[in-house]
Order: structure tokens, then sequence, then C-alpha cells
């Protein structure tokens, strides 16, 4: 056993046993009336699954224990086998979120009904942090109709009205790098005062290798170029989070609450590029080393007052304020084709973005289940950012001394109502009505002030019909107009010089008129619920969505430089199946397993580009997940596994440029020994199928072909979980 294993085998062990004997000592004498049993705080999976059968509004609710079920120590790793999601990348820096196939915006990201705060990476997101997990398929009033493909909204961990000291200590190694992450969390009340302290801290290391060959061709299919570059990745991260939650009824149907979000990342990656010549020309900078050292500090707190009043009234009102800050310093070395040191480059840059949001809703009970809801949401942000680079260049090249500042301002308001009611037993329907506008503002040293301003209104209707005859199947309806708003990076006319300039690998530049792509969207849903918690749901659902956003690639005097256009109109549909249900709802002498499995098929077409394969967004058309989860009656051990796959294809970009991506797969194991109501031991294996991923980047025109094809390799993940309830 490698001396990596060893410790952090002997480390969770010392654990355990300083656990085990804290379990003999007495309570103390001030919880002689708590209760003595260790029962689930978290809402149960049956509470969860009717959450969703009542809900007018189409949502899936996953809870905190299935999400650490399989003892990951990232949240991106929990949300990969979530009905519907996709990750993309290999959950390391980067990664993306994306619903029915669809990132880059069109999946909105909330935490706490709100948008994820800027520079903030959930892969440092412990999932022992979170409460649950809500996935809105449609468009609500309440929360922003950004969210063309869906919402996916990440609630933290809640208040409590009872006491509670629980702690896990986490070991994975990957690829010979260990890591270890510590949560915890601290619930009790006093009084009218409730609180719940979870945090966590953790380091990850990591190392990886990818290989990429650049490959070119004249117009009659003779080869040009051949390079052939190997990369080598290494670094650490050191992340802490705290989110804690206080809860106070101050009077009778007056409750103050204060929900709380703290961040840290310190990361420090070390990133080697060679490139070898075996035909043509060969790279300005054939070999070089990149040394990158990044801060990011966050704070988000908000207020939040909720009144009662007579006759079901309910006033809730919330203020928030939040930080970011994120300073970064970045030396590059560099070395052309005969290893002569040809640039040294040092880029040192600071972010900071403020904001204050206010949001608040109105909830005025009309008749017996039928009630309506008024509300706000607005937000005003303050993003500065600054950039200086100096270059220099021991054999006389050209340098590129930088010196650029930004500032961003962005101003959203928006206003909403919506409508419950029960119109019959068996029909709900759900009305609402959202305006919201945004306002950007951006002058900067080096570039043209830029003012963009839009508003949108978003009718929503969804209804839920109960079928007759049955209390196990209804069907569900919805009509919603959504959007995506462009990114301030997006808008800013400012250039991102790429180190070696070619039509696969240009720099990118913001385009200030920019305009929102606007969506009609339909969905449509059967739903069959099993005893004991079970759910079988197929759906379907379309989008036609006008001024979608591409990157136009152009060549300007040799260089190619990429910049989003508004290109006209674009549709995607597709079906989605997940289920849920323990093994005993099919065969009533089998054993209790629980069964779970989630399918998307997607499909979409952008008018503007040519066919085949003219997908929006690079859109995923196939993924899905397969898993199960079994408790032993002879043993207290619990076993389970998940299986997640998505597919590639090719994909056409524009009328020059295709991307290919391989097929993804990832198989996890878990198995848990309890030793005691308050101690058990997790045991995980990840990603034992341990794939390389292809990716392929073609560029085509009258003159040749040009095309980059990476392959990176992914490694297996073996952990250890300690939980201690105290």
């Amino acid at each position: 056993m490698k001396r990596g294993v060893r410790n952090g085998v002997a480390l969770l062990l010392l654990v355990a046993a300083f656990a085990a004997r804290a379990q003999t000592a007495p309570p103390p004498a001030d919880t002689k009336d708590e209760p003595r049993s260790h029962e689930k705080v978290e809402v149960s999976a049956p509470g969860l699954v009717d959450e969703r059968r009542q809900s007018t509004a189409a949502k899936i609710v996953v809870g905190h224990d299935e999400l650490v079920s399989h003892g990951d120590t990232t949240l991106l790793d929990a949300l990969k086998r979530l009905p519907g999601v996709t990750v993309s990348g290999t959950g390391g820096r980067g990664s993306e979120i994306r619903l029915r196939g669809l990132g880059n915006g069109y999946t909105q990201i909330l935490v706490n009904g709100e948008p994820v705060p800027p520079g903030f990476s959930l892969e440092t997101l412990n999932p022992d942090l979170i409460e649950r997990v809500e996935i809105y398929r449609t468009a609500t009033a309440e929360f922003s109709a950004q969210a063309i493909a869906g919402t996916i909204n990440i609630i933290t961990r809640q208040s409590l009205s009872r006491r509670q000291r629980e702690a896990k200590l986490s070991w994975t190694r990957t690829n010979a790098r260990d890591s270890v992450d510590l949560s915890a969390q601290v619930s009790d009340k006093a009084g009218k005062l409730a609180w719940t302290l979870p945090f966590s801290v953790g380091q990850n290391r990591f190392h990886g290798t990818d290989r990429a060959d650049q490959a070119g061709v004249d117009a009659n299919g003779v080869p040009t170029l051949d390079w052939r570059t190997t990369h080598d990745n290494r670094g650490v991260g050191e992340n802490a989070n705290f989110s804690p939650r206080l809860n106070w009824t101050f009077a009778q149907d007056h409750t103050l609450s204060s929900e709380s979000f703290l961040y840290y990342n310190r990361f420090h990656g070390v990133f080697d590029e060679d490139t070898k010549t075996l035909l043509g020309a060969p790279p300005q900078y054939a070999s070089n080393n990149l040394d990158i050292v990044a801060t990011n500090y966050a704070l988000r707190t908000n207020l939040v007052y909720t009144r009662q009043m007579e006759g079901g009234a309910q006033l809730e009102a919330r203020l928030g304020v939040g930080h970011f800050r994120r300073i970064s310093h970045v030396v590059w070395d560099a070395d052309d084709d005969a290893g002569t040191f040809i640039l040294h480059r040092t880029v040192d840059g600071h972010v900071s973005d403020d904001n204050v949001t206010t949001r608040g809703k109105y909830l005025l009970p009309l008749a017996t289940a039928h009630s309506i809801a008024l509300g706000w949401d607005g937000e005003q942000r303050r993003r500065l950012e600054d950039r200086l680079q100096l270059d220099v260049a021991p054999t006389g090249l050209p340098t590129f001394d930088i010196d650029e500042s930004y500032d961003a301002k962005v101003l959203r308001m928006a206003f909403f109502a919506q409508d419950e009611w029960e119109i019959a037993p068996r029909l709900s329907s759900y009305l609402g009505l959202r305006w919201e506008g945004i306002d950007t503002r951006d002058i900067g040293n080096s570039v043209a002030s830029v003012h963009n301003r839009s508003g949108v209104w978003s009718p929503i209707v969804q209804g839920v019909w109960k079928l007759p005859g049955t209390e196990k199947d209804q069907l569900r309806g919805g009509l919603a107009r959504t959007y995506r708003a462009p990114t301030v990076q997006e808008l800013i006319p400012r250039r991102y010089i790429a180190n070696n300039n070619t039509a696969t690998t240009p720099d990118f530049q913001g385009n200030p008129q920019l305009q929102p792509e606007l969506a009609w969207g339909l969905d449509l849903a059967y739903e069959h619920y099993f005893a004991g918690g079970g759910i079988f749901s197929a759906s379907a659902f379309a989008r036609r969505i006008d001024n979608v956003i591409l990157q136009s690639l152009s060549n300007v005097n040799g260089t190619f430089i990429t910049q989003p256009a508004n290109e006209g109109r674009a549709s995607t549909r597709g079906i989605e199946f997940d289920t849920k249900a323990n093994l005993r709802a099919f065969l009533p002498s089998a054993p209790s397993v629980d069964l779970r499995a989630n399918l998307t098929i997607a499909r979409s077409s952008v008018d503007f580009l040519p066919g085949p394969n003219n997908r929006l967004d690079s859109q995923t058309p196939l993924s899905g997940s397969a898993g199960f989860d079994y408790k032993t009656s002879a043993l207290p051990l619990a076993y389970g596994a998940s299986f997640t796959f998505r597919s590639g294809g090719p994909v056409a970009l524009s009328d020059t440029q295709t991307r290919y991506t391989s097929v993804r797969r990832n198989l996890d194991v878990y198995a848990t020994w309890t030793f005691s109501p308050a101690l058990k031991l997790r045991g995980t294996l990840s990603n034992l199928l341990a794939q390389d991923y292809l990716d392929v980047e073609g560029y085509h025109d009258a003159s040749g072909s040009l095309a980059l094809s990476t392959l990176e390799s992914t490694h297996r993940r073996v952990g250890l979980v300690l939980e201690v309830k105290l």
C-alpha cells in the first residue's frame, strides 16, 4: 500500500477511534430532554416525491440524503446523477452544468433562489452544505425567466428546531494525488432562536496529462501542417465554505432569518505545453510554462422578514448584499522551436464585484385552494476589473504591454404576479407574468463605452390534471416565454488574445450590440406514482428561440477572431424519462433495492448554420444515468452503484467550423458500514472505467482545412468518508 493510502486510512481510523470513544461518554446534563435516537432530519424520499406530485409548477426535488449517498466531495459529482442534468468536461475547472443538453446560459443556476455569485465554482462546494436541489423544467414567475432549458436551484442547509452535531472527514486519491475534505454542522435552538452552522474546508491536488494533434491540408488534400503537443497539468486548490442560517421568531407571526454564504478559494496551478513540429512552420511559442496563483473571496448575506397575517396572507421581504474579489498572478515563459527562450510575461489581475439585492412577495389567499402572489426582484451590481501585462523579450520579439481597466454597472429589476388555483379536485392551474429589465453600462480605458438595455415580458401557464379513476396518474402541461441575456464578457469589446493564434485557437472579442435570445417553450408530462414514494415520468419539450447568439469567426489581417452575434432562429425539442422506485413495488418478494434511472433525448437545429449536425450550443443529443442502493438486513452494510453517460458526435459551429466530442461514460460504486447510529465509514470507487476523451475542433475554407484533436486522460479515484454524529 502506498504511503498516501496508508496516511489517509490511518487518519480516518484515528478519528473513528476517537469518535467511538466519545460515544461511550454520558450526555451532558443540559441535554437530558433531547431525543436520544438518531433520526433523520432531512425530508424523506417519499415526502420529496409527494412534494413533486402536489406542486402545480413542474419540478423535481432531490434531498440531502441522496446528494451525499455516494460520498462525493464536490457538488458537481453529485449533480451528474440527477434527472436531466449533465456536467460537461471531466469535473475539473471550467465544467458546465446543463439541462436538456444545453449550457452556456440556457440553464439557470441559482443558490437559495439567487444567481450564483460571479467567479464562484460549484466544484468547490461540498454536498454536505446542501439541503436540497430543485430542478424546474419550465419557468416560474418568482425566479428569473433566464431559463430557456430550465432552472437548478441549490438550497443550503436549513435552520433546525433540535440539537444536532455531525462531522465528515473525506480522503480521496486520484492519479497519485491525495485530497482531504472536512465538513461539519452544528444546529441548535435557544428559545425563539434556531441556528444551523455548516462549514467545509478542503484541499484538492490534481495531476493530469493530455495530447493534442493539429493537422492541416490544402485545397487538394495535401498535408501542410502536423503539430504534436503534450500538456502536463498539476496543482492544488484550497477552499473553505461557511453557510450559517439563523431563524428568530421575535413575535407572534413575525420571523426574521439570516442566510449567509462565505467562500474562499486559493488555486495554484502549473501548466506545461510542448509542441513538436513534424510538418510545416512551427508555432511561434513551441513550448511554454504557465504558473498561475489565484485567490477568490465571496460573501453573500440575506436578511429575510416573514409575517403571517389574518386569513392566511403572508408577506416576505429580502434584502441582501454580496461581495466577490479575485486576485491573480500569472507568469508565462515561452521558448521557440529551437529551444531558445524568447518571452517572459507577467499578468496581474484584480476583480471586485459588489451587489445589492432585494426580493419579496405578498401572498394573498382568495378562497380555498386559490391564492395570488405579487412580488419584486431587483439587483444593482458593480464590477471593477484591471489587468496589467508586462512582456520581456530577450531576442527582440514584439512585446504586448497592456494596462487595462473596466468599470461595469448592471441594474436588473423585475416585477411578477402569479395565481395558483385548484379549479377542481383533479385540476390545478398556475398563471404567471413577469417583466424583467436589464441595463448594462461599461467604461474602460482601452475600449469604447458600452450601454446595453433590454426588457422582456414572460407570461407563464402551467396546469396539472389528475386522471379520473386513479390517484396514481396525472398529466402536466406548461407554456412559457423565457430568454437568455448576453453576459458582460460577451458585451464588452475587449480582446482576449490566444497564445498561438490559429483558426482552431482564435482570439475572442465581445460585441456591445448583442440582444437577448427570446424563446417560447412548451412542456408536457405524464407522471405515475408508486406506493412507497416511487415515480415514473415521461415528458416532452419544445423551444423556439429568436436572436440566437452564435460565435462568428473572422480573419483580420491574418489574425483569427471570434465574436458573438445574433443570428436568427433556432429550435430544440426532446423527450425525457425518469423513474425512482423500490424493487418491491414490482416484485413483492424481492430484496428491498432502491432503483433509479433517467434518460434525455434532445435535438436542436440552428437555421443560420448549414446542416447536418447544426445543433444549438453543441447540445448533448443523448444522456442518462442508472443506479441502485441496497441496505442489507443481515449486516450493517449498505452499498450501491451509479452509471452515467452522455453522447457526443459531430456538430456544426458555423459555415467553416465543426466540432466532434466522444461518448463519455462513468461508473461509481460505494459501500457504507454502520458501526452505530452515530458512526459510519463509507468507501467509494469513482470513474472506474477511466475513459480517455477525444475532442476535435475543425476549420475549413477554400484554401484547405485544419483540425485540432485533443485526447484527455482520466483516472480512477478511491475514497474513504468517515461520518460522525455527536
